[in-house]
């Protein structure tokens, strides 16, 4: 049941709406970094060990990508505009607790509860932007737009977070989440356009798998962020990775055997959509994995301040937000499988630049001139990335849609922190013992190394993917392929 009423539009509004909707999905993905800059005054503060710092990073992206199957089936049930507008308010109210937390565990729990606003706003918000724009080059123009914005929240989190916490405070990190969202609440019944509303349907929440899957899910990365603190051997790694394993197995079964499962067993059956998914979840992995490991590298290495370390990343969310302007474009004149293969390619010199020339030879420069060449290909690779995605999904599934790009987006920083800095730590282990006096550098630069070679490998992985299915010779849709003849406001 959805809940416009049914008037019709001004012809600006879709754009208006998009800034709206785009706006929410910048915060919500911006909170998933606000800790990064921002956990060393927390810590001082709060009196926060280093685990609890951990699970204070780590809190919100575990509820929010736990619960966001959940949140799909609940914006069908309730309706697209009440679910975002009930899941901004509560992210709203979370970060204003987080704000004025007095001790870890109310931050733990606020940060917990803002992953579940966010959990119930994320696919309302895809699905209202599939409502707004009509199918054709409009959709796929904000579509490609859409998918910048995860990795662009990420940096605006760390260099609004670095700002704040050395002029003001860590609290206002968070104040500034819960501000932006009450003013986005506020304008969203003038700034969300009329469509039509579809003939109400009362659709069952699969309560099994709500619970298998969330457990699944959270239990899966609470075990990936312990590798930080504990390694790839111990109880408390090896116990939540094997339990979420089951888990998970335990809930693709119980799919199979409900009238309305959360997670239909056919909608990842698309070899295109599923290498799609692959790619919306490979570059906010790499975009997470640069940010932490450059924080430490620059700020431990190289001496630089919180603040500092944020403005470095600001070449970064530059070159996001002028991707954000020409994307649309490039994915429909150039299709899909070329834009991200691209990007992935982009990405792997971006990489090299960091590890191999940066690293290697201690040279901050080549550092950052990688950290914007990987930013161009990460911009291009979320915009072909979330346009494929959700390529061929009917109106019925744009909330299951945006729950499952949204799973994809906030499963690849859990997991490349975890590869990531583990790779980093086992290499630079190894140079201590051999008495390498740059151990620590070359830890560093053989994880980018690593990283490179991963999305090397993924270059061939999206050509084969994204490819027409030789067998049903399926292609991309027109709407991503077809070349743009007539101007769209932007």
């Amino acid at each position: 049941m959805d809940d416009f009423p049914e008037t019709s539009a001004e012809p600006r509004k879709p754009w208006v709406s998009f800034a709206l909707l785009g706006t929410v999905q910048l915060l919500l993905n911006a909170s998933v970094s606000v800790t990064f800059a921002a956990g060393p005054a927390m810590q001082r503060e709060l009196g926060l060990s280093r685990i609890d710092l951990i699970l204070a990073s780590a809190a919100y992206g575990i509820s929010f990508s736990g619960l966001l199957l959940l949140g799909g089936r609940l914006t069908d049930r309730f309706g697209r505009l009440r679910s975002f507008s009930w899941g901004t308010a509560l992210f709203a109210a979370a970060s204003l607790a987080a704000a004025l937390a007095p001790a870890s565990h109310t931050v733990l729990a606020a940060r917990f509860l803002q992953g579940c606003g966010a959990a119930l706003a994320a696919p309302a918000a895809l699905a209202l932007l599939r409502a707004v724009f009509p199918e054709g080059r409009a959709r796929a123009l904000a579509l490609a737009r859409w998918g910048l914005l995860s990795s662009l929240g990420a940096a605006v989190g760390i260099v609004a977070s670095g700002a704040l916490s050395t002029w003001a405070n860590w609290r206002w990190c968070f104040g500034a989440l819960a501000a932006a969202a009450v003013a986005a609440l506020a304008c969203t019944a003038r700034a969300l356009p009329a469509v039509p509303t579809p003939a109400p349907v009362r659709v069952p929440v699969d309560l099994l798998g709500a619970v298998l899957g969330t457990s699944a899910l959270s239990t899966l990365g609470y075990g990936f962020v312990m590798v930080g603190p504990h390694g790839w051997a111990a109880t408390a790694v090896l116990g939540p990775l094997a339990l979420g394993a089951v888990l998970l197995a335990a809930f693709a079964a119980a799919q199979r055997r409900v009238s309305a499962p959360l997670l239909p067993p056919g909608f990842l059956a698309s070899r295109y959509r599923a290498t799609a998914l692959v790619c919306a979840l490979l570059g906010p992995a790499i975009g997470a994995g640069t940010a932490f490991l450059l924080a430490l590298y620059l700020q431990q290495l190289r001496g630089y301040s919180a603040l500092e370390n944020a403005l470095a990343f600001v070449p970064y969310s530059a070159v996001l937000l002028g991707i954000g302007f020409v994307a649309g474009r490039i994915v429909a004149r150039h299709g899909v499988r070329a834009v991200a293969v691209g990007g992935l390619a982009v990405i792997a010199c971006g990489l090299f630049l960091i590890g191999a020339v940066g690293l290697r030879t201690d040279a901050p420069v080549p550092v950052l001139a990688g950290l914007v060449v990987l930013s161009a290909g990460n911009g291009a690779l979320m915009s072909a990335a979330v346009v494929g995605a959700v390529a061929g999904v009917g109106e019925g599934q744009s909330a299951l849609a945006g729950a499952v790009v949204n799973t994809a987006i906030l499963a690849g920083p859990t997991v490349s922190l975890a590869l990531i800095s583990s790779a980093a730590d086992a290499r630079t282990a190894t140079l201590l013992a051999a008495g390498d006096p740059h151990a620590a550098t070359g830890g560093y630069a053989f994880a980018f190394e690593a990283a490179c070679a991963v999305f090397v490998l993924a270059v061939a992985l999206a050509g084969y993917g994204l490819s027409p299915n030789r067998r049903t010779r399926t292609a991309e849709p027109a709407a991503e392929r077809q070349p743009q003849r007539s101007s769209t406001p932007a």
